[in-house]
């Protein structure tokens, strides 16, 4: 297999859109969210962020039964924050009937309060092929 096809990171890098659905219905709207993908390098470096928080957790809590929602971490948050991280440009958001424009505070309140969002954009990044064409 030539070597090009094997490389991934600039793809990942240059990111990709998702087109989210409509919360209520499942069906495509005209949002549009850029996100670069897994094999972006501050994918993996959020990734790695939110390990080391889990293991230090963890460290911490010699006592922990198991359950890793005791560890008292916030894990919509870490989500979120990696999510910011990869955004890169939105389009077809409006707040109040005017543009919302693309920012890493505004994509942290949408993410905030849309998780339905964060569900699909997590789901995207999963796929490669959404970064590099199959």
């Amino acid at each position: 297999m030539d070597f090009d096809k094997l490389a991934t990171v600039d793809r990942h890098e240059a990111g990709a859109e998702c087109n989210i659905l409509d919360p209520g219905t499942g069906k495509p709207t005209d949002v549009f969210i850029k996100i670069q993908g897994a094999d972006s390098k501050a994918w993996r470096a959020a990734k790695k962020n939110q390990t080391a928080k889990i293991i230090a957790a963890r460290a911490a809590k010699k006592d922990l039964d198991g359950d890793i929602n005791d560890l008292g971490i916030d894990f919509d948050k870490m989500d979120i924050d990696a999510l910011v991280s990869v955004t890169i440009d939105w389009r077809g958001i409006t707040k109040g009937g005017k543009p919302y424009k693309f920012s890493a505070e505004n994509a942290e309140a949408l993410y905030s309060q849309a998780p339905s969002i964060v569900r699909q954009l997590l789901n995207y990044i999963g796929d490669g092929e959404n970064f590099t064409g199959g």
